[in-house]
């Protein structure tokens, strides 16, 4: 049995021992739970699931836990947190025992603080086996399903749209800044609270999510693309108020320029819609947006545009004008 995907947790009958890591803990600790569960009656579970500190206990501690037999139940599950100062101190033995495990037992080792040493051997370990399971940050349908099955769990309904722009409001798309499913979901859990119907509209959304600086630029990166200088200049002093970095700003003028370069080629050596969003690996939301913008520049006009931001930027890092005028200037070019 071969499982890289967290995914195939769900589908697959598991036995011996995994290694589970990565950016979305929400995911992680909801699979850790569906195992138990899954596989431990409810009335013997504080018999048959073990918890062990890595700080605390020893090789011989461990050995004796995976060895004791389950108490009226198939399999016991051991979870085993804080592994740092564990795995640096286990040796070849420890491996040994653990392609030795019996089928009646799940080992689980977290790795909720990040910590480990991906070249060191107790990872490796679990990579070749085949037994490392990242849990990484949702993208593109991934997102959408996930706050839709909780929308539906909690009991309310939202329209494909409105559920996007949630999404993007909530900054979770975002690479300026960390969200994870955590935050994601409080902010449901928000909406759900002020909302006085179990049918979300865009204003609750409005009403519920606090804007952020990502709510600004894609709202100045809107501005832009539509060629609206003025309202651009606007937008752009927001972001200036809220001491967003002229270096990111432009970083995120160059991206946006480059998808609507990339859109508009692709289109041009005849693909779809369909295979410039898979090639461009961009959300729908975002690919939706490229794909109307490009209907205002050609595509001459974006490679100037491009050669403009790459001049605007060793302006930044060269001459003593100031930031915000270059910047200025720059918008202008759009018009």
């Amino acid at each position: 049995m071969i499982i890289l995907n967290y995914r195939q947790i769900y589908k697959e009958e598991i036995s011996g021992a995994y290694l589970f890591y990565g950016y979305e803990k929400l995911l992680l600790r909801n699979t850790s739970e569906y195992i138990i569960k899954k596989y431990l009656k409810k009335d013997f579970r504080n018999i048959n699931l073990l918890s062990l500190n890595g700080d605390q206990i020893e090789l011989e501690d461990f050995i004796n836990s995976v060895e004791t037999l389950p108490v009226f139940d198939d399999k016991k599950v051991i979870i085993v947190k804080n592994i740092k100062n564990f795995s640096l101190k286990v040796d070849d033995s420890f491996y040994e025992i653990l392609d030795k495990l019996a089928d009646f037992v799940i080992v689980i080792f977290l790795d909720l603080e990040d910590e480990l040493d991906k070249k060191r051997k107790f990872f490796k370990y679990f990579k070749k086996k085949n037994r490392n399971i990242e849990f990484p940050k949702l993208k593109g349908q991934e997102v959408i399903r996930f706050a839709s099955q909780y929308f539906k769990l909690k009991g309310y309904e939202i329209n494909n749209s409105d559920l996007s722009y949630f999404i993007n409001k909530s900054s979770y798309n975002s690479r300026n800044i960390e969200v994870n499913l955590y935050d994601l979901k409080n902010e449901m859990d928000k909406l759900f609270s002020l909302s006085e119907s179990p049918q979300i509209k865009r204003e609750d959304i409005e009403a519920s999510i606090i804007e952020s600086i990502d709510t600004n630029v894609f709202r100045f990166l809107d501005c832009l693309s539509n060629r609206n200088v003025g309202q651009a200049i606007l937008e752009y002093k927001n972001l200036h108020d809220l001491n967003e970095p002229a270096q990111k700003i432009l970083f995120m003028i160059s991206r946006q320029v480059r998808n609507l370069i990339n859109y508009k080629s692709l289109l041009k050596s005849g693909y779809n819609n369909f295979e410039i969003q898979k090639r461009m690996g961009i959300s729908p939301f975002e690919f939706n947006k490229i794909s109307s913008f490009s209907k205002n520049f050609e595509l001459d006009k974006l490679y100037e545009l491009h050669a403009e931001i790459l001049e605007t930027d060793r302006s930044l890092k060269t001459t003593s004008l100031s930031k915000d005028v270059l910047l200025e200037l720059l918008i202008y070019k759009f018009a």
